[in-house]
């Protein structure tokens, strides 16, 4: 019977430690939305422009975004499941410049905010569009978007189903 009690404390106290304290210490992972960059760097105006201008409505939008990120993470962040448990001094990276301009490992949450920023800061989606949702995957805490495209909600998760061969409408979850 201690035994039980022990195991049932220590997965408590991880479950505790991984599921709250986690998001209340990891820039972007928190309880709350996130909110709008004020001053965004010259590089990620640029990167919004050109992105609307090879895009026709809000779903070539997100699309054309996804996309942009996807080949970012491949060529410069190489965000990979392997990764996640061995970074963890990259958890937290928080300033969005400094996020950008990485050549090394970039996490979920930061990933999905620069996502965001390209969004929100488009003239195809605002803030309000975007909501940051939480899953179990692989025993630790993952985040990913769901963005509001006309009267839907799209699942968005580079870093959870983009880097596992799946498109927008799908977000990683439990094990994989």
């Amino acid at each position: 019977m201690q035994i039980l009690f022990f195991a049932l404390a220590i997965a408590a106290v991880y479950f505790f430690l991984v599921f709250v304290v986690l998001r209340l210490v990891v820039p972007f992972m928190g309880f709350a939305q996130y909110n709008p960059p004020t001053n965004l760097p010259p590089e990620i105006k640029q990167a919004v422009a050109d992105l609307e201008n090879k895009s026709h409505n809000s779903v070539s939008y997100l699309q054309a975004v996804y996309d942009f990120i996807m080949e970012k993470n491949r060529i410069q962040w190489k965000h990979s499941r392997f990764l996640a448990g061995t970074r963890l001094d990259r958890l937290f990276v928080k300033e969005l410049k400094e996020i950008w301009d990485s050549q090394d490992f970039v996490y979920c949450q930061a990933i999905n905010f620069v996502v965001f920023t390209l969004l929100a800061n488009s003239k195809f989606f605002k803030a309000g569009d975007i909501k940051v949702q939480h899953t179990f995957l692989n025993f630790v805490l993952h985040q990913y978007l769901k963005v509001k495209v006309g009267d839907n909600w799209m699942d968005v998760d580079p870093a959870g189903s983009g880097i596992r061969g799946f498109g927008i409408g799908h977000h990683a979850s439990f094990f994989g």
